[in-house]
């Protein structure tokens, strides 16, 4: 209302930044809790997320089940909102972190959140009824973001963007290629990055010497990028994204075999 928006239904198309976050194994951890200790519990949660995206100016869209969503550059305009978007993500990680201590001095398990960012074209507005709506995003940029999140679970990431976010915000933050995938609905492939942290002496380091390894997972015959991932695995043994592409090249070495025909 005081950004002057519309309260009719309708939307205008707008350049956004998307996020989705998500608690891992929500269900599993609270499923056979107190109800009302579920409630207070995720009310603080929410309230940490909440304060963070705000406070580096986000929208809070809406909160779905133990999801949050959020845009950048709606309503209000925003000439910096990619940036703003990975310091809000870079801060719920730090609030998350205080917070799960906290819960865990107190009895409670501890949320781990996952996220997803994207940047594009949407159209953004009220939908709904007369008598009931919401200020929301529609389109594809959306339901990309909520996939990159969902992704995560696969590479054992935290934070996954789209190259569009990389692309506009590499010079204040550190990336690292982590996939490309093929989403339904988009004709191209996209290339997935994780946000590895403000850029730094060891994020940069790190970074890059991953860029080689993937750089030959990419390109390089199977054996000599099995070969690249195992030795760094030896001085980053704890990558996940590492530890997936290994198995991933291991399968696909296994396949040839199996589809042999049995004498």
């Amino acid at each position: 209302m005081q950004s002057g928006a519309s309260l009719q239904l309708g939307g205008i198309r707008r350049e956004v930044t998307v996020l989705f976050t998500d608690v891992a194994d929500f269900t599993a951890k609270t499923e056979k809790a107190d109800p009302s200790q579920v409630m207070i519990f995720t009310s603080r949660y929410f309230a940490a997320m909440s304060e963070a995206i705000m406070k580096h100016h986000g929208t809070i869209d809406k909160f779905i089940g133990d999801a949050v969503m959020a845009l950048w550059n709606a309503p209000d305009e925003d000439p910096d909102h990619v940036v703003h978007a990975c310091e809000a993500v870079l801060d719920c990680i730090h609030r998350n972190a205080e917070l799960n201590r906290a819960f865990r001095s107190e009895g409670w398990p501890a949320y781990t959140t996952r996220f997803g960012l994207h940047l594009g074209d949407a159209v953004v507005g009220n939908v709904g009824s007369a008598a009931r709506m919401s200020y929301t995003a529609l389109g594809a940029t959306i339901n990309l973001a909520s996939r990159l999140e969902g992704l995560n679970k696969n590479y054992g990431t935290q934070v996954l963007v789209s190259a569009a976010v990389r692309a506009r915000a590499e010079h204040r933050f550190a990336f690292r290629s982590v996939d490309q995938i093929r989403p339904k609905g988009f004709a191209d492939a996209i290339t997935v990055y994780e946000l590895c942290g403000e850029r730094g002496d060891s994020e940069l380091t790190f970074c890059a010497r991953w860029e080689a390894v993937y750089s030959s997972i990419r390109y390089a015959e199977p054996a000599a990028a099995a070969l690249r991932i195992a030795d760094f695995l030896v001085e980053y043994p704890w990558d996940c994204v590492a530890q997936y592409h290994a198995e991933r090249l291991r399968n696909a070495a296994q396949q040839p075999l199996l589809d042999l025909p049995v004498p």
